[in-house]
């Protein structure tokens, strides 16, 4: 399993309060990519989304691919597991 934390700094009133954004990226050991976002002060997660593939190989592309869209979207990588 590897495990992706991308954090981004909330819009509007939350951002100037200090809050800010989650983005977890999961690539679990059965193929499936998981990606979770939500508020970063919260334990449960606004939202899942699940992608199986046939390979490892094809779902470590398609997290790269998302990493790298937060990435130019202004999260930056706060941990990987």
């Amino acid at each position: 399993m590897t495990k992706w934390c991308l954090l981004k700094e909330s819009d509007g009133a939350r951002g100037v309060a200090g809050k800010r954004k989650i983005y977890e990226i999961t690539i679990t050991d059965d193929h499936e990519v998981i990606f979770e976002w939500g508020r970063a002060e919260k334990k449960e997660r606004q939202g899942t989304k699940v992608q199986r593939f046939f390979s490892d190989q094809a779902a470590r592309r398609a997290a790269a691919e998302q990493l790298f869209a937060k990435q130019a979207k202004g999260y930056v990588l706060a941990y990987t597991v």
